[in-house]
């Protein structure tokens, strides 16, 4: 899995046909609710288990990924929470490939490239879990909550 963080202004529509016209498969996030490069990886991989135990909701990798990258139950949802904006930062997620040409493809759709926008943050973890739910847990594992809400996805189906 390829994560790449950038910023600047993007036709999504058209950045996802471009994706899948590569013959790749990925999915391209709203960034500002990203909690770091393990939150989707550990989405990915409830994603992947999902459809490898039939489990999915959604026929493709991409949506199942989506789902649990915004530990929502719906997929109108999830776009709306996660989805990419037309402007702002992003999180490209690429399930295969290499890392050198996805980050060429990032930089020929115009943007800047800045994995900085995928670092977790208190603000970014609050879109996710509220105050009562941080005093449970000591501030050293604040950022395990995430990790945790993602895998209630697969329950709440």
């Amino acid at each position: 899995m390829i994560v790449i963080g950038a910023k600047g202004r993007l036709d999504i529509e058209r950045a996802l046909q471009e994706i899948k016209k590569r013959g790749l498969k990925g999915q391209i996030l709203d960034a500002s609710v990203v909690c770091g490069k393990e939150h989707l990886e550990v989405a990915y991989d409830h994603a992947r288990r999902a459809f490898e135990e039939g489990r999915n909701k959604s026929r493709s990798i991409e949506m199942e990924f989506l789902l649990y990258a915004s530990t929502k139950r719906q997929i109108k949802e999830a776009i709306e929470f996660i989805g990419a904006k037309n402007e702002g930062e992003y999180a490209f997620v690429f399930f295969e490939g290499e890392e050198k040409e996805a980050r060429e493809f990032v930089r020929e759709l115009g943007l800047e490239i800045d994995d900085a926008v995928l670092e977790p943050n208190i603000e970014k973890l609050k879109k996710f879990v509220d105050e009562r739910e941080l005093e449970t847990v000591d501030k050293t594992f604040y950022f395990d909550l995430i990790f945790e809400k993602v895998a209630m996805v697969e329950p709440m189906k």
